[in-house]
């Protein structure tokens, strides 16, 4: 009779080791999961970072170089030096006539 205890025994061991192996294998498997969503996460912010960086350089590069000629008059640009000079003339009455009527 006490044999067939330690046999009951061992045989509920078994299973208690079978059941935590089964546990561990499933935990296993949800960190794999996890493990393959961040980092398919994470490639997608790198590509979003490296996106966001050349975005960022663009910027600084139109922010750092100062503004050109041509981009301030845009089609203007076209312009010969006699036509831009009687331009800035016009625009310099113009605004002396703004700060007349602004100081009456």
């Amino acid at each position: 009779m006490p044999e067939k205890n330690k046999y009951d025994l061992f045989l509920e061991e078994i299973s208690n080791l079978e059941k935590q192996i089964y546990l561990f294998a499933q935990r296993s498997d949800e960190f794999a999961e996890q493990v393959e969503m961040l980092s398919k996460k994470i490639f997608e912010l790198e590509k979003e970072n490296s996106i966001l960086k050349q975005k960022l350089n663009d910027f600084e590069q139109r922010v750092s170089n100062p503004f050109k000629e041509e981009d301030l008059f845009g089609s203007l640009g076209s312009l010969n030096l006699e036509e831009r000079n009687n331009l800035k003339i016009k625009i310099n009455d113009l605004i002396s006539k703004i700060d007349n009527h602004l100081r009456s």
